[in-house]
């Protein structure tokens, strides 16, 4: 297995130079989970040339983290893992990967498990101890989904009057 690309049945997930896909990807989402009281990113953030969300696409696309999640020819998911970050684990080390901007279209519910563990598995090819994430602490639905892979809480933090929920799980804890 490669960052490049890997498969598992129909899914396979390949590194991205293409912001605009990642976008509506987490656009879509973004409206659904606003529609179903799930709060994860806000409606709009991912919209247009000059909005954070682009500018962190294209942030992730210039350090090679930005990857696909594909179903034959269609884009069901985009995740981005990255070597560090500064906002949520701003005094870790080197030990880990970061797992961000993590969005499956509804559609392809379920392709999600591939993305998180190709995302560990990814992490342990690259030497790592940890695949660590965020999450916004209000939704105990996307909780209880990192949960079911072995994330473990570790910390909170408040990050623009948000609360956030910091997880992580040992790259070895799945085989």
């Amino acid at each position: 297995m490669t960052a490049k690309a890997q498969t598992n049945s129909a899914l396979r997930i390949e590194r991205s130079s293409e912001p605009d896909i990642s976008a509506a990807i987490i656009e879509e989402v973004a409206a659904w989970g606003e529609a179903e009281g799930f709060p994860n990113w806000i409606p709009g953030s991912y919209t247009g040339d000059e909005s954070t969300g682009i500018s962190r696409l294209r942030s992730d696309i210039a350090s090679d983290a930005l990857y696909l999640i594909w179903r034959g020819a269609d884009a069901v998911g985009t995740l981005s893992l990255l070597e560090n970050d500064p906002i949520f684990w701003a005094t870790a080390g080197d030990e880990a990967m970061y797992l961000h901007r993590f969005a499956v279209r509804r559609s392809a519910a379920g392709a999600g498990r591939h993305g998180v563990e190709w995302s560990i598995a990814e992490a342990r090819r690259r030497g790592r101890a940890y695949v660590r994430l965020d999450c916004v602490a209000d939704n105990p639905g996307i909780r209880r989904y990192y949960e079911s892979f072995g994330f473990a809480a570790v910390d909170e933090m408040i990050v623009n009057g948000t609360l956030y929920r910091l997880y992580e799980v040992p790259v070895n804890s799945l085989r």
